[in-house]
């Protein structure tokens, strides 16, 4: 592991909570980090290990006696010896009685108070590095992480899908109960209704630029419409099955839908003209575009995974299931890595899978779950996912090591849909219990 040491003028600040530095300290700080990668890793790391010790269970064991009460005395100026466990309050007065006066400081008080801690914590620090080999990727302590911001609970049937807007305001929620709402994740309330489906609303897309909301549903249509005022626009009729997947083309041009007819549909978002229709050997149950728009990878129960090119329809390559341990090959979800880099596919058989997206290797399998993986979500920077199951978690994960970060238990019932902020911070997830919940991914104000 590379690591390169912070700023030493600023390693004692940087062990600090934010809460315990003064104003000041904490803009000189914040300004720094902008500027420094090695300083902003190492708060990271702190962070890091900050959120470690929240998870630890209280010690049954007593505290050790203060320091103070074993450390030499220190007399002040009128020769009153003084335990430093009082010093505080002694220095005031004595400031008041010689507002000129100058107090030294006892060397190895200054040893105990300030060296002393910062070597303990840096050496913790080491020591957890080594064993976990990852950062965490927040800048600042806000809520403690899996804390719940809010619960909407706007629905009255199964929560089956969610999306973010891309400026991070708005979330759309799409439901069994034929609707999808929209709702204010600052503000707290609900704007917006869509009406327009006669089915179990099963997937929901935010276009690129905000502006437009696709719907999937039972009723075999795909509705685009604008997500302000709710005004359908577009209603897609190529599917004969339900709509069960749905994703909007990173470029903003396509959108792609899967059904049950056994299709991956590709359509122009704009006019609803068919642009690519990739037949499957059963149910479509995923699908997700590359980055740069010009692959999809979707999958179903017969042939678990493919990436296919939008243009020709022609398969890449097939995700080598057979090379790997894997022993029911139903994928329920796919997501793509936002550098490009990787696919996750969520299955039946209660594990998370990532693959290289150009090599089809199989890289790493996650069997943090007790039951089936229903959705999936990278995190904007690529280097953690959220995973939901039918264990009623959400788990937050290492996509690189594996290595668990927190498991969200807010929901009651089986988990069907997770969405992370486009900042980052947050996450969305929808459940079987009607609900969808805004919870604390990454650390933040």
């Amino acid at each position: 592991m590379n690591y390169q040491p912070p700023c030493s003028a600023w390693a004692e600040k940087l062990a600090l909570r934010r809460e315990d530095l003064s104003l000041d300290d904490r803009a000189a700080l914040e300004a720094h980090l902008k500027t420094c990668q090695a300083c902003a890793a190492t708060q990271a790391d702190y962070h890091f290990l900050d959120m470690l010790r929240q998870t630890l269970p209280t010690s049954p064991a007593q505290p050790l006696p203060r320091l103070a009460a074993f450390l030499p005395a220190n007399p002040d100026e009128t020769g009153k010896i003084i335990l430093l466990e009082d010093k505080a309050h002694t220095t005031r007065r004595s400031s008041t009685r010689h507002p000129h006066a100058k107090h030294k400081q006892n060397p190895l008080l200054v040893f105990f108070n300030k060296t002393l801690p910062a070597v303990m914590v840096a050496s913790l620090l080491l020591a957890l590095l080594l064993v976990f080999g990852t950062r965490f990727i927040a800048a600042t302590v806000g809520h403690p992480l899996g804390t719940t911001i809010f619960t909407y609970t706007g629905h009255s049937d199964f929560v089956e899908s969610v999306a973010w807007s891309p400026d991070g305001r708005f979330i759309a929620s799409g439901s069994w109960d034929h609707t999808v709402q929209i709702w204010d994740t600052k503000a707290k309330r609900h704007l917006l209704t869509y009406i327009g489906h006669n089915d179990f609303v099963d997937a929901v897309a935010w276009s690129p630029d905000g502006r437009f909301i696709a719907s999937g549903s039972w009723d075999h249509t795909v509705q685009v419409w604008d997500a302000k005022t709710g005004r359908k626009l577009l209603t897609y009729i190529g599917h004969t099955g339900e709509v069960s997947a749905l994703a909007w083309s990173p470029d903003g041009r396509f959108i792609a839908s899967g059904s049950w007819d056994h299709t991956v549909q590709v359509w122009d978002a704009r006019t609803g003209e068919t642009r690519q229709i990739h037949t499957q050997p059963d149910i479509v149950n995923a699908l997700a575009w590359s980055p740069d728009s010009h692959y999809i990878a979707s999958g179903n129960s017969a042939r678990p995974v493919e990436i296919w090119d939008i243009n020709t329809g022609t398969t890449i390559l097939p995700l080598n299931y057979e090379n790997s341990e894997i022993v029911n090959g139903i994928v329920n979800t796919i997501a793509w890595s936002p550098n490009g880099r990787f696919i996750a596919t969520g299955d039946r058989d209660h594990t998370v899978r990532i693959w290289d997206a150009k090599t089809e290797l199989p890289l790493l399998t996650y069997h943090g779950h007790s039951n089936e993986v229903t959705a999936l979500s990278w995190s904007p920077d690529s280097r953690y996912i959220a995973s939901g199951s039918w264990d009623h978690t959400v788990q937050v994960w290492n996509a690189q090591t594996g290595l668990p970060l927190v498991t969200y238990r807010g929901h009651s019932d089986n988990v069907d849909a997770v969405a992370w902020s486009p900042d980052g911070r947050l996450i969305a997830s929808g459940s079987w219990d009607d609900t969808v919940q805004l919870w604390q991914a990454t650390y933040g104000p």
